[in-house]
């Protein structure tokens, strides 16, 4: 998912958070008016009606109470008929308003209209004969008249109050409701606010760390983004960045050794050769002043034999800090590995230690330099003979397998640790005091520069914790990459 894509989703949580909290406000402004104050405004013309009428019995029974003194009843009788039309009027505009039969029930005006006719009536008989019944039948119909709307009045009231009960009832909904919105808001900002801090803060301070490490010189450092975002792919490229940096400074750092091994390696060949010369003139010497047939001469032919080879490891500790280049050309294998261990014979027997090789069936020959395959595992027999302890027997286990060509050298030394391996391998490394740290530094460019695999196994004996075994394996045809 893309960092707009994840905006999008945060951004549309709130937008939908937004609306419905909107939405959620107008249908409660809406609910209220139609459930309080809608019902409030149309009981209002209802109740101002019943008013008028209940005003103009107050002022017939006024007159009614007059009447008992005043001799004309005529007109007193008009102004009770004009007091009663303008009850019909106001009954009349009562039952044009839709809302009457909902606030004072379908029965009310129409009992309050037959009570006016009742009335007229009434009036009507009392101003022709003066009947003193009459008169008291249409006082007694004006104050029923006047009850039956007290009690319409009354059952307003008590309407206002059950409105103003269900009022609270209302207030508390639409608080509930206007809670939840709100508590569904606070819950969408933290949730909107836990996918940014992933998707966003996080990574961010990641990178930052990463940048502050990196600009340290803590190249080793990686930073960890499960992210398939813009953010994880800056991720990434700073990854491959530390990692490129890395490279770059591990090149510098071994151009800078091999430059400090070649100088040292100079000054040692040059401090090594006119000794060696001297040795081989000796014995050349002395080897013409021995009769013929004497072990001694055999002795001596050893002896220029192994000046000439180290003649040779010094030629190629000169080359060591620079480019190498194969002479890649057919050789045996088998006679490869023979001649390094017959060379290094004399050393072991010195240790009281024996060779042991072991052939699985190395193939009849191979392409490479075998110039520089022979100084390898030189190197690698010589570690084994220094480290294997005496009287003890140095295997080397020799094996062909689909495209390659194995040499394994197992000696029962203390071992090396694992934290180690690695290391050995680097030029001026080394555990021992007076060891050089060039061996097997040499003996990796060598096997790689033949497309081949170097390694180490130590310890064997997990008991012990000792035996050591190293591990060149060559292409048989170097030519091409395997």
């Amino acid at each position: 998912m893309s960092l707009r894509s994840k905006f999008t989703i945060v951004l549309t949580l709130l937008g939908l958070t937004l609306v419905i909290n909107v939405v959620l406000s107008v249908w409660s402004i809406r609910f209220l008016e139609r459930e309080l104050a809608w019902p409030l405004r149309s009981a209002q013309p209802v109740l101002s009606g019943f008013h008028e009428i209940k005003l103009f019995g107050e002022q017939e029974a006024k007159l009614l109470e007059n009447a008992q003194h005043d001799a004309d009843r005529g007109a007193l009788g008009l102004e009770l008929i004009a007091l009663e039309d303008e009850i019909a009027a106001v009954l009349k505009e009562l039952d044009a308003l839709p809302t009457v039969l909902i606030r004072s029930g379908a029965t009310t005006t129409r009992n309050l209209a037959d009570r006016s006719g009742v009335i007229v009536g009434l009036m009507n008989r009392w101003v022709d004969d003066g009947s003193f019944d009459a008169f008291e039948d249409l006082t007694g119909q004006v104050e029923f008249r006047h009850e039956l709307i007290e009690r319409v009045e009354a059952r307003f009231l008590q309407d206002a109050g059950l409105a103003a009960h269900y009022g609270e009832k209302l207030a508390f909904v639409i608080l509930s409701i206007i809670g939840v919105s709100v508590g569904g808001a606070i819950v969408s900002g933290l949730y909107a606010a836990i996918l940014l801090r992933r998707w966003i803060i996080e990574p961010v301070g990641l990178l930052r760390v990463g940048a502050q490490k990196l600009g340290r010189g803590e190249f080793d450092h990686r930073i960890e983004l499960q992210a398939g975002d813009e953010l994880g792919q800056l991720g990434d490229e700073f990854n491959r960045m530390a990692s490129l940096i890395k490279a770059m400074q591990d090149e510098r750092v071994e151009r800078e050794r091999l430059a400090a091994m070649g100088e040292m390696a100079q000054r040692t060949v040059h401090n090594l050769r006119t000794p060696l010369a001297g040795i081989r003139a000796l014995a050349e010497t002395t080897k013409s002043e021995l009769e013929e047939g004497s072990e001694l001469g055999e002795m001596q032919d050893r002896i220029m034999a192994s000046v000439d080879r180290f003649e040779i490891w010094l030629q190629g500790m000169l080359r060591v800090s620079s480019p190498m280049a194969l002479d890649l050309a057919l050789f045996q294998p088998a006679k490869l590995v023979e001649d390094v261990i017959g060379s290094l014979n004399d050393a072991a027997s010195g240790r009281s230690i024996l060779f042991e090789m072991i052939d699985k069936g190395l193939p009849e020959s191979a392409t490479g330099d075998s110039y520089h395959l022979d100084q390898a595992l030189t190197a690698i027999l010589s570690n084994a003979i220094d480290f294997a302890p005496a009287d003890t027997v140095i295997e080397v286990r020799c094996s062909h397998e689909d495209r390659y060509w194995t040499v394994c050298v197992i000696d029962h030394g203390p071992g090396i640790e694992s934290g180690l391996h690695a290391a050995i391998f680097r030029p001026y490394f080394t555990t021992r005091k007076s060891g050089t740290g060039i061996g097997l530094a040499m003996v990796k460019r060598i096997i790689e520069q033949h497309h081949g695999i170097v390694g180490v196994e130590s310890p064997i004996d997990p008991v012990s914790a000792s035996g050591t075994m190293f591990m060149i394996k060559v292409p048989v045809d170097a030519k091409t990459r395997p």
